[in-house]
């Protein structure tokens, strides 16, 4: 039970789920034949991507939250089997296999075994999977001691597989650092592992081979032999018929093959002329498997990938003579470069999916295999032994990179993984929609990313029109056209009509009044079309080359105009200014026939809609209208008891816009249709009237087309603006198309229905459309008074991205958009040469303001040269307005790390930049060679102007403006600072105890909340005339916090770096009793707790989110929302906290 009195509550709601991927597989997941799907799993959940091969994209299917940290993920088919499995293993102590079910559009468990404790331990099994190659067995391997091997089998009659019992491999006091199943045929199965024994000297590694014995029902260690220290990857080759078998053992600089007593063949991993100094080792690999053949490509840490050819026998081949497949030498040459990927993909259609470490993933196409003669190479028979390939002369192991070459990029998949900082940004106009400014990615990829909560559409073209439109249309003449013949555009005293064909143009004899205002627009019966306009109703018959050849036309009593219609292909409803509702419906001819009675409602009918007819449907049973006194009237249209009203509903504003359409059902999994035009699945779709208000309001109700009953409101504030709904059809399913101070799209999506804003311009209209240029998600849309053609193509990515190249990694960022538009990045890597240096020996800094944008995408696919001990970094000032970097402050070896903006009390004149910078940082240990406060004057074009730099004791990881001054927390100091003439002047300093490294500060008032890296947070209070800092309260936990939000003078939000947040209070009584204490004496004069303050904060509220937080901010993401707390996560989470007002709302969750 809830308690009468609850103290908080928040309601977490994930927008972005973290976008880092554990592992991905490839396999086909649906048993559709001829088709391959991509599995990805994430920290906490697992994703199915369907892929097209026609033009390379990738299209979200399924997104399902394990509730547990996944480890790692493999594809198995058990022999038998039409579809791949996937083999999980994570945190909970369950080993599972799971199958996608089609019809549920999820994923279900077909074995779900407990294995070992709950956790993650050393121990613990799960960090490495392994599959045999002719999926008989797969072994589970922890990082040190346990390796469990399970066997697979199928009886045929039932859908799930049967896994064995574990058996053991486990070897005590040895550490595994990677694990592979090996092809071997049908003989016994055969895994590979690098291993380290801990009481070996030097942790000497070692290629060991286990075999499990099918006739024992046991598993051994079959052989092993030493490797160089360096061994960190192993690669599986294809065996049986497709290749010799074996493996790819890949270390510093060299690639050897082996396998058992076969002989050994090494050669050199090539590395660029540019850094022939560097080590390169392989970080990833994949192998394809063509008819009766294979290639493998690895790729190294720089990201450059190598085709590793084989030459040799097959295992089972002829020549082989029942003997193990011989191999002669082993090929490498260079393939292309790319990011650096922790998994690689290879579809059968010829694509390549690269699953990079961080930012966006790519996929490529095959150009060409690498075949080229030309290309130069190295070979295993030039290496006698694996002396001589780590002694070879680097310019004779070298290659130049160059563009794709052998590779085409044809689309990407953005991604925000990592997410360092973020900033919620509102500019306060009712148009604008708050967006999300965050810190992503790593190395020359990083980016200044523009989160905006909207749909992004492709412009086809966009034309100028004469006058203000008030409606479009888009329609077919005949019932069986495929695409639409004209496009109607009515002003307020005219219609223009325009033809569809090879290009789109006036029509000249289209059977159409041009000279009045067009209300609504349908075709009818088989071979007319009808056209409302307030003197009346004209139904056009055309021929089979869409020529009118007649027309019959109805006009209400004479004063009466007509206010709204409602059109379906065998019904016309109007609404009459005498609050008279007239139906039509049509004959065998396809002629309107008017019932002769008509029905008056009791108020101005402000709205009238049917729904769409559902294949061999004679009529919709309904109609709906809405009246200006805030109703809504069901009247029947069956010939029993036409326009007899059923249901009446009142509603909270007058209903201006009514449309009844289907839905599809949330989670239901649709595979690609080649005809768009057919009618969506009734028995997998829901039946809704959505309703457009005056006030602002989209709602949509559920429709019973059986009794005509209403039920199961939602509402939706969209604006300070009546609310009109139009009907499109994107990605085969129906979309509400939603104008008012905002343009919104609705749809099913995976999890609900959801209502997100189209990327501007705002569209005061908008409409279905479809041509032979545009034959699938089409519409035309009226902004400003231009008519634009588009499509929208994703409606799974409800987040438009725009991107600003970084150079480096960013550190943090500093938010001065309210004084001049502004942001200023701090940006550092380490162990990198920085290109914007060279030639440049003098001064300590390097500013432009120009920028090659073609050197930076060269970057961005090669990256930059490597130089031990060296740091690359640089602050840049970034512009919102023009969305592009401004001016580039190029430091040398001196890294920042933290920044913010200061407005110092004694020069009210200038805003000041500090930067807290470092020399020669370098880690474990933690040491410099000097660290700094660099200051920058603010000029008021946004760009900055070196003022000087002070020496500090210790890197400085938190700054914060305070008072009029600057506070810093360096290790366990709180440093105040003043502006100087020479340097900063040091005001206060005062030591915290317990704490190690100050990570972060908040303050309000004269109160500090300081947060430590590990030990939690404590409030401090500024005494001025003791011009000290004093702790009066902590926390009773000790906490790694990486990020905190003040919510109010007593409450702070703080986020760990195991994933957790808390929400933390400082007692009432305390809190008074500290403010009135101006000297901090009733703090110093008791007695500290434990070795901490006298005080305990009080924990009101944890929540697991399954990521680092590495931001909170306070404020509104919808207009006229309430405010939330909005985070984001270091794997590309973002996620907001709503606080529940009411015990209802509290007890309904």
């Amino acid at each position: 039970m809830t308690s009468v009195n609850p103290e908080f509550y928040l309601y977490n709601l994930t927008i972005q789920k973290p976008c880092s991927t554990v592992q991905s597989c490839i396999g086909n997941f649906t048993g559709v034949k001829k088709q391959q799907q991509i599995v990805k799993a994430t920290s906490t959940s697992i994703e199915l991507w369907s892929f097209n091969k026609h033009n390379g994209a990738l299209k979200k299917i399924c997104d399902q939250n394990c509730y547990s940290n996944i480890r790692q993920i493999s594809t198995l088919r058990p022999l038998g089997f039409h579809k791949d499995l996937i083999i999980v293993t994570s945190d909970s102590g369950n080993l599972c296999l799971l199958s996608f079910n089609v019809e549920l559009s999820r994923f279900e468990t077909a074995v779900n075994q407990p294995y070992f404790k709950t956790g993650i331990r050393p121990i613990t099994p799960g960090e490495y999977i392994a599959v045999d190659g002719r999926n008989r067995a797969f072994i589970v391997g922890a990082i040190e001691k346990n390796k469990f091997v399970y066997t697979v089998s199928h009886d045929g009659d039932s859908s799930k597989p049967t896994v064995s019992s574990p058996l053991e491999a486990n070897r005590s006091r040895v550490v595994t650092f990677a694990l592979c199943g090996l092809d071997v045929g049908f003989g016994d199965p055969l895994f590979a592992a690098i291993e380290s024994e801990i009481s070996a000297p030097n942790f000497k590694k070692t290629l060991t081979y286990y075999e499990l014995d099918f006739g024992l029902n046991h598993v051994l260690k079959r052989y092993s032999e030493d490797l160089p220290e360096s061994a960190n990857f192993l690669l599986a080759v294809p065996g049986g018929i497709d290749g010799p078998s074996g493996i790819l053992v890949c270390s510093k600089d060299m690639i050897t093959y082996k396998y058992l007593s076969k002989m050994t063949h090494s050669v050199p991993i090539p590395k660029r002329t540019d850094q022939l100094d560097c080590s390169t080792q392989i970080v990833s690999g994949v192998v394809h498997v063509l008819k009766h053949s294979f290639f493998i490509l690895l790729q190294s840490n720089l990201g450059d990938l190598f085709k590793v050819t084989i030459n040799g026998v097959a295992q089972d081949s002829d020549e082989s003579d029942g003997q193990p497949g011989l191999v002669d030498a082993i090929e490498i040459k260079y393939f292309d470069s790319m990011p650096v990927c922790n998994s690689l993909l290879i579809f059968k259609s010829g694509f390549l999916y690269a699953n990079c470490e961080y930012g966006d993933q790519y996929i490529y196409q095959f150009e060409k295999l690498g075949d080229d003669p030309d290309d130069k190479s190295w070979i295993s028979t030039d290496y006698p032994d694996d002396v001589a390939v780590l002694t070879a002369e680097p310019d004779q192991i070298s290659f130049e990179v160059k563009q794709f070459d052998n590779l085409n990029l044809v689309n990407i998949l953005e991604n925000f993984n990592p997410i360092i900082d973020s900033k919620l940004y509102d500019s306060g106009d009712v148009f604008d929609l708050p967006v999300i400014y965050s810190l992503c990615g790593s190395g020359p990829r990083s980016s200044l990313n523009v989160l905006n909560h909207q749909l992004p559409f492709t412009e086809i073209v966009t034309q100028e029109l004469p006058s203000v439109v008030t409606c479009i249309f888009s329609i077919v003449t005949h019932k069986e056209d495929k695409y639409d013949k004209f496009i109607v555009i009515s002003f307020y005293d005219q219609t223009l009509i325009l033809s569809v064909g090879e290009e789109v143009e006036e029509a000249e004899d289209s059977g159409f009044l041009t000279d009045v205002a067009t209300q609504n627009v349908a075709q009818v019966g088989s071979t007319s079309v009808v056209q409302i306009h307030s003197n009346g109703l004209r139904q056009i018959f055309y021929d089979k080359d869409d020529k009118p050849v007649k027309n019959v036309s109805w006009s209400p009593p004479v004063g009466i105009e007509i206010l709204h219609s409602a059109i379906t292909n065998t019904q016309v409803a109007l609404a009459l200014s005498s609050r008279e509702l007239v139906y039509f419906e049509t004959d065998a001819q396809d002629r309107l026939i008017e019932y002769s009675e008509h029905k008056e409602l009791e108020s101005q009918i402000t709205s009238l809609c049917l729904g769409n007819l559902s294949p061999g449907q004679a009529r919709f049973p309904f109609i709906v209208a809405g009246g200006k006194d805030q109703t809504l009237t069901v009247l029947k249209t069956d010939p029993s008891s036409t326009l007899e009203i059923i249901v009446k509903e009142d509603l909270s504003s007058v209903p201006c816009s009514l449309m009844v359409l289907r839905v599809r059902d949330s989670g239901v999994f649709e595979e690609e249709e080649d005809d768009d035009d057919a009618e969506d699945n009734v028995a997998l779709s829901t039946l809704y009237l959505h309703i457009g208000m005056t006030n602002g309001v989209y709602a949509r109700l559920k429709f019973d087309q059986v009794s005509g009953e209403l039920s199961n409101p939602r509402n939706q504030y969209t604006g300070p603006k009546e609310v009109h709904l139009s009907r499109l059809k994107f990605d085969h399913q129906n979309v509400v198309g939603i104008t008012s101070v905002r343009s919104y799209l609705g749809y099913a999506s995976a999890a609900d229905f959801k209502i997100t804003a189209l990327a501007k311009p705002i569209f005061t209209e908008l409409c279905a459309f479809k041509s032979e240029d545009v034959p699938v998600n089409g519409a035309l849309g009226i902004h400003g008074g231009n008519l634009t053609i588009m499509t929208v193509d994703q409606l799974d990515s409800s987040l438009l991205i725009e991107s600003i190249a970084l150079r480096y990694t960013p550190k943090a960022m500093a938010d001065s958009t309210d004084f001049n538009g502004m942001l200023y990045v701090a940006e550092a890597d380490f162990q990198i040469k920085s290109p914007y240096t060279k030639g440049d020996d003098n001064g300590e800094e390097i500013i432009s303001y120009e920028f090659d944008e073609d050197l930076q995408e060269h970057y961005q696919q090669f990256g930059y040269g490597l130089e031990a001990g060296h740091w690359a970094s640089c602050i840049q000032v970034v512009s919102i307005e023009k969305k592009a970097v401004g001016q580039a402050v190029e430091l040398k070896n001196e890294a920042a790390f933290k920044l913010c903006r200061v407005s110092f009390a004694s020069d009210m004149k200038n805003d000041f930049l500090v930067i807290s910078t470092a020399v020669n940082q370098a880690f474990a240990p933690n040491r410099n060679d000097g660290t700094f406060l660099r200051v920058y004057k603010i000029c008021e074009d946004g760009s900055l102007l070196f003022h000087y730099k002070t020496k500090t004791e210790s890197l400085a990881l938190a700054l914060i403006s305070f008072q009029g001054k600057l506070l810093v927390g360096m290790r366990d100091l709180l440093v105040l600072y003043d502006l100087g003439k020479k340097q900063l002047l040091k005001k206060c300093s005062t030591k915290l105890e317990e704490c190690r490294e100050i990570v972060d500060l908040k303050t309000q008032g004269l109160r500090v909340v300081v947060s430590d890296i590990g030990d939690s947070v404590r409030y401090v209070s500024y005494q001025p005339k003791e011009n000290e800092f004093v702790t009066f309260i902590d926390d009773y936990m000790k906490r790694h916090v990486t990020r905190t939000l003040m919510l109010d003078y007593e409450t702070v939000i703080v986020g760990d770096k195991f994933g957790e947040l808390s929400v933390l209070r400082c007692p009432e009584e305390i809190s008074e009793m500290n403010e009135s204490d101006t000297r901090g004496a009733i703090a110093a004069q008791k007695d500290s707790r434990l070795n901490g303050a006298p005080f305990r904060l009080k924990n009101v509220m944890n929540f697991y989110i399954g990521d680092v937080p590495t931001s909170f901010q306070k404020g509104s993401l919808t207009i006229g929302g309430s405010e939330c707390i909005l985070y984001t996560g270091l794997q590309g989470t973002i996620g907001c906290l709503h606080p529940l007002k009411t015990l209802s709302e509290i007890n309904f969750f």
